[in-house]
């Protein structure tokens, strides 16, 4: 389901900020496709928007390896403090990495493979606020 004109411009800028530069593509490739505003960047172009705000009406699309990198010292406060809507995917759903996204202010937390709409839905839910983190799950 594509957004309606005015709903992109609440939406805002989706920033990526993912490892794998094939992942990156498609990623921006399908998030295009759905109507979303979409920048790639690495972490420092990443910390330089959270500190200008830059996706305010947007959210952060990281994956777990960019995520561990960042939150490494103080990084954790720093995505927390941001107050911008955060969606992390991860490979698998451990305890530590749910308290570690949870501290860090995540908003949803999304586990790979990136099966049908389930990207898209956490952004709009994190984009939206209406629901806290809750880890979306793989089709079984």
């Amino acid at each position: 389901m594509l957004l309606r004109e005015n709903d992109l411009a609440e939406a805002g800028t989706i920033l990526i900020a993912v490892g794998d530069g094939v992942l990156a593509d498609s990623l921006h490739f399908s998030l295009g496709l759905e109507g979303f505003d979409v920048k790639l960047c690495d972490e420092q172009s990443l910390l330089r928007a959270m500190e200008m705000n830059d996706a305010a009406r947007g959210c952060l699309v990281l994956d777990q390896d960019v995520f561990a990198r960042m939150v490494e010292g103080n990084g954790d406060r720093r995505f927390a403090e941001s107050g911008i809507p955060i969606v992390l995917m991860v490979g698998h759903k451990t305890e530590r990495v749910v308290a570690r996204a949870e501290a860090a202010g995540v908003t949803r937390l999304v586990e790979k493979p990136l099966l049908g709409g389930v990207l898209f839905d956490a952004i709009r839910t994190a984009i939206n606020g209406k629901m806290p983190l809750r880890p979306a799950h793989r089709s079984s």
